[in-house]
């Protein structure tokens, strides 16, 4: 230490530096230590400390001891424009009318960077050595601290960008995926809320994807869509350039119509475009920053930062989706095809489908366990295509033996299914669907929870459908009636808690699909016609009186069902057809009644007495 500085001016320093080492990481003491050491050395009010904030690009004050805030702002701005223009920032004395001296010392990082600057009050003609001793004690010690903090900045912007990475490979559920990437943005960003806007190509508009934040804005906000160039993020996508507004108020661009829909209150925004080779696929959008520092250049760069991470999770998160989406398509052609094999379960497996999906949406599962049950619900009777038409379409009531072969099409489905690596985790609701909860059900006879909860599910939704749909023998149930029976038997064929999920889900989501029956007392509704398999009614139908298979004696018909199935010869009466078929399958004896055919078929074949209706056959 200097040999011109005063006893009492080295014991003052003195006891300051070990205070402040003692004080170690409490940035709070050493500010307290340094105010009091600058007033004690120089004998004048007035100690500050300027921080710049690089996340910000402005300059706050972590300390202001005797400072006006008009003063205090001032240098704070002047301080923020030299960083950001690049100025040198040097050691300097300014006059000040009501202050008089201010001494300016820069906080100097390891790499020659300005973290900040102290501001303190000198006298005239000052000891130049104890100006130099007190700057180095100050700088020193602020100077790791600011540090410090400027490297936790760093760390956490390349946390949350590590973090973002994470997410983009954790999934490939398209929602579940941008629903964590805007989590992780809002909480980077440090602001209210995000949301994602996708671009419809169809309609050349921009829709809302994901809101994070208040589900029921979110909601809300679903139901916009944006022409190209409306609004904020419609001029962001359609100039592919990001856009930052500190004060949407005066931004003419603001679409004002999302907070009159939702009741938000959009004060601030930065939108930045994603974009997939050079074309924009959507608009990555934060609102509202929190606290006191507006949004600035850095936050603009850092989410320009997650939303090229955000475009790559979206495309393949798009591929996988149009692969599930073809996935889907062809079983529902194959459940479609289980239930045209007889016209009273047209659209049964869309329909149980629907009601077991509302059902497990109401029970609060997963999205992977729904999207089990959507597949289980659709294929839950594929193992049908193993059972006979003959029983399949048996308008009367089955006999012990036929139905021993129906109880075994849940076994056939799964065995169907089984091969299949991406349907492994279906089978169980294809497999249990007809388990009862008091263990009655077949074909394992488990018992309540044994089931796997996808079969107690399907379970309801396929009775539900079974009861309120026409069949052979009589017309669709009433809602009323199916739910009494449901009730009834809760507890005993039925999961009482799926029963429960499944008329709460009736109000919620699915009576949209039926109809008030006309008359009723009671608000009783039936399945409207257009969600029939079949609008016929049972007993106009009259299939029971029929031998089967029935008998068509259409003769006018052009294109005539082949009846070589029929165990009865099936007799043929269309006279005007020229092209017969073949009746050499015929049991005895085969009937020919085509008098024009010129080349006959040779008979020789036929069992003795063979038959010839050709009259006008010379020879």
């Amino acid at each position: 230490m200097s040999e011109e500085l005063s006893l009492k001016h080295q014991s003052l320093i003195y006891k300051a530096q070990r205070k402040i080492l003692a004080y170690g990481k409490d940035v709070n003491s050493i500010l307290e230590t340094l105010g009091k050491l600058s007033f004690d050395l120089f004998e004048k009010e007035g100690f500050a400390v300027l921080s710049y904030d690089y996340a910000a690009q402005t300059t706050r004050a972590l300390c202001n001891l005797g400072f006006d805030k008009e003063t205090l702002n001032r240098l704070s701005e002047n301080f923020t424009k030299q960083k950001i223009e690049k100025q040198p920032i040097t050691k300097q004395t300014i006059s000040d009318d009501k202050l008089g001296n201010l001494q300016l010392i820069p906080i100097v990082g390891d790499e020659e960077d300005v973290y900040g600057q102290i501001v303190f009050v000198n006298s005239d003609g000052i000891n130049q050595n104890l100006l130099n001793e007190f700057a180095d004690l100050a700088t020193t010690s602020l100077g790791t601290f600011l540090g410090v903090g400027l490297l936790q900045l760093h760390l956490e912007e390349m946390a949350a960008l590590i973090e973002v990475s994470h997410v983009v490979s954790s999934t490939l559920d398209l929602r579940e995926l941008l629903t964590k990437i805007m989590k992780t943005a809002t909480k980077v960003m440090r602001c209210e809320t995000s949301t994602v806007y996708l671009v419809d190509e169809a309609t050349n508009e921009l829709y809302f994807s994901i809101v994070q934040g208040d589900s029921k804005v979110g909601a809300k906000l679903k139901e916009i869509r944006l022409p190209m160039g409306t609004g904020l993020a419609g001029w962001c996508a359609q100039n592919n350039a990001p856009v930052m507004v500190p004060d949407t108020e005066k931004d003419p661009r603001f679409f004002k119509g999302a907070d009159k829909k939702s009741g938000f209150v959009t004060r601030s925004m930065i939108c930045v475009p994603m974009c997939l080779k050079e074309k924009v696929i959507g608009v990555l959008q934060v609102l509202n920053r929190t606290g006191d520092i507006p949004f600035n250049d850095h936050d603009l760069e850092t989410l320009k930062a997650v939303a090229t991470q955000a475009v790559s999770a979206i495309e393949n998160a798009r591929l996988y989706e149009n692969i599930q989406k073809i996935y889907l398509s062809t079983i529902e052609v194959l459940a479609t095809a289980i239930d045209a094999k007889d016209p009273y379960t047209r659209g049964h497996s869309r329909r149980v489908t629907l009601y077991s999906v509302a059902i497990a949406e109401q029970l609060g599962l997963s999205p992977k366990e729904i999207e089990n049950i959507r597949y289980a619900g659709l294929l839950h009777d594929v193992g049908k295509i193993g059972i006979s038409d003959s029983i399949i379409r048996k308008p009367g009531r089955l006999t012990d033996e036929e139905y021993g072969i129906i109880k075994t099409h849940p076994a056939i489905g799964a065995r169907i299914l089984r091969p299949v690596e991406f349907l492994a985790d279906k089978i169980p609701g294809v497999l249990h669907h007809h388990e009862y909860y008091d263990g009655r059900g077949y074909p394992d006879h488990l018992t309540g929870e044994n089931i796997p909860l996808a079969g107690r599910i399907i379970c309801v939704a396929d009775c539900f459908d079974a009861m309120t749909t026409n069949r052979p023998y009589r017309k669709g149930l009433s809602v009323n009636t199916v739910i009494a029976e449901l009730n009834k038997l809760k507890g005993k064929q039925f999961d009482p808690v799926c029963v429960e999920a499944f008329l709460q889900a009736f109000e919620d989501k699915i009576s949209q699909y039926f109809e008030p029956i006309e008359g009723s007392t009671d608000n009783d509704m039936a399945l409207k016609p257009e969600e029939m398999g079949t609008t016929e009614e049972p007993e106009k139908i009259q299939r029971d009186k029929q031998p089967y298979p029935p008998i068509s004696c259409d003769s006018d018909k052009k294109e005539e069902k082949k009846l070589e199935s029929q165990p009865y010869p099936p007799i043929k009466c269309d006279s005007d057809k020229k092209e017969e078929k073949k009746l050499e399958s015929q049991p005895y004896p085969p009937i020919n009644c085509d008098s024009d055919k010129k080349e006959e078929k040779k008979l020789e074949s036929q069992p003795y007495p063979p038959i010839n209706c050709d009259s006008d056959k010379k020879s």
